[in-house]
């Protein structure tokens, strides 16, 4: 086989995108450019890698065993880098970390206790919901993941690392917020809002009510947890949240934890990747220092996560 670097590189943006133009546009390459790019380089193969239907790109049978192959070659490459960096001292390259929303709010300070120890590498966060989370795991695209609710049927490595107290929160105003030791059916009385489908926490909050043969019908489904957090702030009902997403607001009194019987639900952050992902030297790293320094990272993390605003 005669094909460039630069060929497969061109073919992985159009495999990835299935578009010629968008591929020319993250290349800065003109599209008749990587038409007659993706051309020799079939021609070379001697088998068509992607058959256009209407305006659709769509990889061929021999496109997806070739896609397989640039991603171990370009894997291979990255890691002979990193490698070579690390043994001259300094460890270099990226890694790509995804994190549920919820997360959001500690997953930088793991960034930055690792971006102290390697400045030099490339870091590449994304927030997402639930669902995008266990589809990038699903198709083993992402390097790492932190996510509260780890799906049991994919073959995943998880790492607990940091607690994850689900609470239930209201306004100062509501008629709850001044009660104490509050049955679990007396929330059957209130408007409550809902995560949307797909959520790590409304998922842990259904199985709970459904281990306690509560059925609770959300009198609103909100799509994130800043949408109901101003929600609840406006009185429009109460809602189930991680504490971490509202320490502010839980310091500065614009928010309340009700003392919910059952609560809180106690869980965990995991970071998580693929049973068959191939670490790169760099995300291997952050592995190892999230693990070997669990004790001194979680406190960093709740420690901010108990003191942020705390003045105000």
């Amino acid at each position: 086989m005669r094909a460039t670097l630069h060929q497969l590189k061109i073919f992985q943006q159009v495999a990835f995108f299935k578009s010629y133009s968008i591929a020319a546009n993250k290349l800065s390459l003109t599209q008749p450019a990587v038409s007659i790019q993706i051309k020799q380089l079939e021609d070379n193969l001697g088998l068509p890698l992607f058959e256009k239907i209407g305006k659709q790109v769509f990889l061929t049978s021999a496109g997806e065993e070739f896609s397989t192959f640039c991603i171990d070659i370009f894997f291979r490459i990255d890691s002979m880098d990193m490698k070579l960096s690390a043994m001259k001292g300094q460890l270099e390259g990226g890694f790509y970390l995804a994190a549920v929303t919820s997360a959001k709010y500690f997953t930088p300070h793991l960034l930055g206790a690792f971006h102290k120890l390697y400045p030099k590498v490339s870091l590449f966060l994304d927030v997402v919901n639930r669902s995008q989370i266990i589809q990038r795991l699903k198709n083993n695209d992402i390097d790492l993941v932190i996510m509260g609710l780890v799906p049991e049927d994919l073959p995943l490595t998880c790492y607990p690392i940091i607690d994850n107290p689900i609470v239930i929160t209201a306004s100062p105003t509501h008629p709850l917020a001044t009660q104490k030791n509050i049955p679990l059916s007396e929330l059957l009385n209130y408007d409550f809002i809902f995560r949307e489908q797909g959520s790590g926490t409304r998922k842990a909050f259904e199985d709970f009510l459904l281990s306690n043969q509560i059925k609770l019908s959300p009198s609103m489904v909100l799509g994130s947890s800043e949408t109901i957090k101003q929600a609840v702030m406006a009185d429009l009902g109460i809602s189930v949240l991680s504490r971490h997403s509202i320490t502010l607001e839980l310091a500065t009194h614009n928010l309340v934890e009700l003392d919910i019987q059952g609560f809180p639900l106690m869980r965990s952050w995991y970071l998580v990747h693929h049973e068959s992902k191939r670490l790169s030297p760099a995300a291997q790293a952050f592995v190892d220092l999230i693990l070997h320094e669990q004790e001194t990272v979680a406190s960093l993390c709740n420690r901010f996560l108990e003191t942020q605003f705390i003045s105000q």
